[in-house]
């Protein structure tokens, strides 16, 4: 039931956000651009998104390698159709999908692979939400947009700045956070209390096992690397439709894009992406009908470019023997159900009576 209700809830978004993507547009404009767009322009797009791939494979790799060493096809695999899983499962279900694959019993458990992920979204958050405060401080004028867009990146950069000071305090503190685990989910439920501190356990050391503070700054290195490319490929794209941008006006498109897709939608992030690609380009090229015909066209074949690229991928990979640790073919269904398995390592009574004598709760 949780489950079709998170499904239900991403179709209800996505369709509110595909009406306001279309609201007061001409959809015969919108049409003629897509049938005069230079497509010509895909080319380049693609192999970028494919560059951007191979990225955010290696990154993850990095951050993982601590945890256990994995060879670079088998996370390849994880990877596409982790990736493929998050952008088509809707609100965000498949969020858990790479490290539910990427788990090894008795190597590499799920919740410590989670760390890598919860790592890589504060890294991104925090690149992001400050390169997007940082131009909207150079972006002239303050109107109700600028002002909305303006409040949506401080937000943004609250947000992640204070889950990597959760981060910290987990990492220092680990009894503290999970005497506190116990204190408030606990009091509703021991069971669940046991359970959650038995993920955050093995999130911490997850957390503990990170790379080194160079290994870091390269990943940092990476990140910047990641979204600049991004940036850069949908400048390109937009060339196919005679929209211009510079480089100051293309990230902060592309900030104000992040901020949208935060939003849990339905698969693919319809309607989120396409609204907030439109209000972002609003800001530097105008609302009047063509122009708004143009940019409607514009994020939808963005969509369908980055929606279709990293599908595509998700399924050569969904068939491969590298995918799964004991080679068993994996489906979406199973992806969807990730976060039900992905403690199964820590069920035993011993292990949660051990926790709980640790921070000082109960004797084992």
């Amino acid at each position: 039931m949780s489950r079709w209700l998170k499904i239900g809830l991403g179709v209800v978004v996505s369709v509110g956000f595909i009406a306001l993507s279309l609201r007061g547009k001409d959809l015969g404009s919108v049409w003629l651009q897509l049938r005069s767009a230079d497509y010509i322009y895909l080319l380049p797009y693609v192999a970028i998104l494919l560059v951007i791939h191979l990225v955010r494979t290696v990154r993850w790799g990095m951050l993982i390698e601590p945890l256990h060493k994995v060879r670079f096809r088998r996370l390849n695999a994880v990877a596409a159709v982790g990736f493929m899983a998050l952008i088509v499962l809707p609100f965000r279900l498949g969020e858990l999908a790479r490290p539910y694959l990427i788990r090894e019993k008795g190597k590499l458990r799920g919740t410590a692979a989670f760390a890598s992920v919860v790592v890589e979204r504060v890294l991104d958050g925090l690149m992001v939400a400050a390169m997007l405060v940082l131009l909207l401080l150079r972006l002239p004028g303050n109107s109700k947009e600028i002002a909305w867009v303006r409040a949506g990146g401080w937000g943004m950069f609250g947000f992640f700045g204070a889950l990597l000071v959760f981060l910290l305090v987990a990492y220092w503190q680990k009894a503290f956070a999970l005497r506190l685990t116990h204190a408030t989910f606990g009091r509703l439920s021991p069971r669940l209390g046991d359970r959650l501190a038995g993920m955050l356990d093995a999130f911490i050391g997850g957390l503990r096992a990170l790379p080194s503070w160079r290994s870091i700054a390269t990943i940092v290195g990476m990140t910047a690397v990641y979204w600049g490319l991004n940036g850069w490929g949908m400048k390109i794209l937009a060339e196919g439709f005679h929209i211009h941008l510079d480089f100051l006006q293309v990230y902060t498109v592309l900030g104000v894009l992040v901020i949208g897709v935060m939003i849990p939608a339905g698969p693919g992030m319809a309607g989120t992406f396409q609204y907030f690609a439109q209000l972002g380009l609003a800001l530097f090229i105008g609302s009047s009908p063509e122009v708004a015909a143009r940019s409607t066209a514009y994020a939808n074949v963005l969509w369908a470019a980055q929606f279709g690229q990293q599908v595509l991928l998700g399924l050569i990979f969904l068939f491969s023997k590298d995918l799964a640790a004991d080679h068993h073919q994996v489906g979406l269904r199973e992806l969807m159900d990730a976060d039900e398995e992905m403690d199964d390592d820590d069920d035993k009574p011993d292990a949660a009576l051990e926790r709980r004598a640790e921070v000082g709760l109960a004797e084992p």
